[in-house]
């Protein structure tokens, strides 16, 4: 791997912060892991109290090849949290009369035959809950990574739905899948795209200038979006290979925003749905919004979890009482959370995970210490700086030994084809999955592409067997079978994301 150590003259972040707190402890941490790190990727911070925003803070690059310095108008790839974003625009449909949370997904899907779970018994309420004990990852990753879906397609997805063998109803257990298959009544029942839903429901009236869930919006209404980085890649000044387009944004995991437009989310959250003086949202349905609905028991870092609202975590953090939700995946991590008692809330979005992750973790801690008063913001950064230096050392060893260790795998290996190396290529169709294409390469390598992704193949350890790693994940088995002496099968075989699915020749 080779280290990228990119030194600007200026660490410092843009920011604004209102009398009565010094949060410039958060300033003097971010710049430091900035620094130590050498990869000036994105972050986006605010704080909000009593109804306003009370800090920003802005750093690094939105884009680091065309310096795009992060700003209040950047808008961040949030993941995972587009849940309590879209878990809040279906409490306004209830609040509306066009549905309830206690409607099943027989009355949802009335002309669908879904024939591996009973439909009567799984509610809109479970659904947003991650307590619907269904699966489907064919649906999930065909809509957030694949994109190989139209109306016609999702509803085939959809009725292909089983029941999910580790849990019951009721039960939590986090997926995207509740979030995807009512997105799919949504986009029905109002005859429009989810996103454009969404965006009639929250961000309009929200007055969310910097998010959408349309990635081509960026372009038509002059906002930059902050491009993902990674660390554990040969140049981390690279954008990532895989990144985010209209089809495969998704209800789940499918909005871009800025910090500054949701700090406008949570002060909604915390102030019973006024904002600058507004009623933008109906009190009640903000106050059922944190309203608990499965019961959970884990820990992620330094954060709690005791249950799940509508798109929200519950749990303590410093003794009090957290409602939090973040997302994450390779070059991106968003956080969002807030305190009703104290009326307080924290917005931190990054265009990188791996750091990403761990820095906004200290931010937090740094963050309500000091809107709590339960410790020195400068004591406690020098103590995250410490643990830095430690900790940053030790993902540099472990990504170089994982690149070295994959290097040497793939060293050693040596492709054992049967056939001729065009025999190979080809269209091989999933009725789930789609098309999957291979084709060999002026490089005389095969490159394998399943809609959005893609992957060039290197050497397995059997005869017909090709390793691929789509940029989402660490690599499967692509298998080939013989049918009447012919290569007429792929059987594609990894745990994570895919399963086992077979493709056949049609082309």
């Amino acid at each position: 791997m080779k280290l990228f150590l990119l030194f600007i003259s200026m660490f410092a972040g843009i920011h604004n912060a209102i009398a009565g707190h010094d949060f410039t402890a958060i300033d003097r941490y971010v710049n430091a892991v900035k620094k130590e790190v050498g990869l000036p990727s994105g972050t986006a911070i605010a704080i909000v109290k009593d109804g306003q925003i009370i800090y920003e803070g802005y750093f690094g690059y939105a884009n680091i090849k065309e310096q795009k310095k992060v700003t209040d108008k950047t808008a961040f790839y949030i993941a995972s949290v587009t849940k309590p974003l879209f878990a809040l625009s279906t409490l306004l449909m209830e609040n509306n009369g066009d549905i309830n949370d206690n409607t099943t997904m027989s009355e949802m899907f009335p002309q669908l035959n879904f024939p591996y779970i009973d439909k009567n018994k799984v509610q809109v309420k479970h659904l947003l809950s991650h307590s619907h004990a269904l699966a489907n990852r064919p649906l999930e990753d065909t809509l957030a990574f694949t994109g190989q879906h139209n109306k016609s397609q999702r509803l085939k997805l959809a009725t292909s739905t089983t029941i999910n063998q580790t849990t019951q109803l009721g039960d939590f257990q986090y997926s995207n899948l509740g979030y995807n298959l009512f997105s799919i009544w949504a986009e029905d029942r109002f005859k429009q795209d989810w996103q454009k839903t969404i965006d009639d429901l929250v961000y309009q009236p929200l007055a969310m200038k910097h998010t959408s869930s349309y990635i081509s919006d960026a372009d038509k209404r002059g906002f930059e979006i902050a491009q993902p980085y990674g660390l554990d890649v040969d140049d981390p000044k690279e954008i990532l290979p895989f990144v985010k387009s209209d089809i495969t944004m998704q209800a789940a995991g499918g909005a871009v925003a800025s910090a500054r437009d949701m700090a406008k989310f949570l002060i909604a959250q915390l102030n019973e749905g006024r904002v600058d003086g507004k009623q933008v949202f109906p009190a009640k349905v903000i106050e059922k919004s944190h309203q608990q609905l499965a019961g959970y028991d884990a820990k992620w870092k330094d954060f709690k979890r005791d249950g799940y609202a509508w798109g929200w975590y519950i749990g303590p953090y410093k003794e009090e009482q957290m409602l939090h939700h973040f997302g994450g995946t390779a070059g991106t991590h968003a956080h969002a959370s807030f305190m009703l008692e104290h009326n307080i809330g924290l917005v931190v979005l990054n265009n990188e995970e791996i750091i990403g992750s761990r820095m906004t973790n200290a931010i937090a801690d740094i963050a309500y210490s000091i809107l709590l008063e339960k410790g020195d913001g400068n004591a406690i950064v020098d103590t995250h700086i410490k643990s830095m230096d430690k900790n940053w050392q030790a993902i540099q060893g472990y990504i170089e030994e994982n690149v070295a260790s994959h290097q040497k795998r793939n060293a050693s290996r040596v492709m054992k084809l049967t056939q001729a190396k065009v025999n190979y290529t080809g269209v091989f169709h999933n009725p789930l999955w789609g098309d999957l294409k291979v084709e060999l390469l002026k490089t005389d390598e095969f490159k394998f592409t399943l809609g959005e992704l893609y992957a060039v193949a290197t050497a397995a350890t059997l005869p017909d067997e090709f390793r691929i790693q789509f940029q989402i994940d660490s690599g499967r088995i692509a298998s080939y079978n013989l049918v009447g002496g012919k290569l007429s099968e792929i059987d594609i075989i990894g745990i994570n994301p895919l399963g086992i699915e077979k493709f056949t020749r049609i082309q």
